[in-house]
């Protein structure tokens, strides 16, 4: 399945969440469910891209509770929401993991990892397996954002993995480098050494974030 760019912006993101808080006038960060219901998955699915909820939980002012993900699914209740997810949006072989975490219900993107992953739940609903990905500079950006966004500052390598961010860690060691990623994004890093011969280029710092 080919998914187009998003035209969504930060600013964007921004200006519809701001509103419709105001509207419920949220006591914590709403539920996926919730935007679900209210017919803003594409909403959810663009902050995600941005940082996640619990960032933007922040900026509003929102109290955010953390639930872990997944951790009570059984495995018929993700092979059902899977079932229902791919029913909604029809995709041409099974979908990559950032995907599901895009459009589907929290955690559920963390609980196909955990049971087997992608090729095994494939094989299970009788679809073709995921495209492999390429990890570009956007999608290592954007992966970033979402796991900064846990821990609101750069993570352990330890931390990495228990988010299932092993594979996204090697691509920033075989790329630009710790260091240089976690000035670009403008996040707190210590004891992070630029890399000598690699990424001589200064990051520029994103719109929005504060520099460390």
């Amino acid at each position: 399945m080919t998914l187009k760019r998003s035209a969504w912006t930060e600013e964007r993101v921004a200006r519809e969440l701001e509103a419709w808080f105001a509207q419920r006038a949220f006591e914590q960060w709403p539920t996926y469910n919730t935007f679900r219901r209210a017919g803003r998955k594409r909403l959810y699915a663009e902050l995600t891209r941005y940082g996640g909820p619990q960032r933007w939980a922040v900026e509003l002012g929102v109290p955010f509770i953390r639930h872990p993900p997944g951790a009570r699914r059984s495995h018929d209740q993700i092979r059902a929401e899977l079932r229902a997810l791919l029913r909604e949006h029809r995709p041409q072989r099974f979908p990559s993991g950032r995907w599901i975490e895009q459009h589907g219900p929290p955690g559920l993107a963390a609980s196909v990892t955990r049971t087997g992953g992608g090729g095994h739940w494939a094989v299970l609903l009788n679809m073709p397996p995921p495209k492999p990905a390429r990890w570009t500079d956007d999608r290592i950006e954007a992966e970033l954002r979402r796991v900064c966004a846990t821990y609101g500052r750069w993570p352990t390598k330890a931390e990495f993995e228990a988010v299932h961010a092993r594979r996204l860690l090697r691509a920033v060691y075989a790329g630009h480098g710790s260091a240089w990623w976690a000035q670009r994004l403008g996040v707190p890093a210590k004891r992070l050494q630029r890399r000598r011969g690699l990424s001589r280029q200064e990051p520029k710092v994103a719109s929005g974030q504060p520099k460390s």
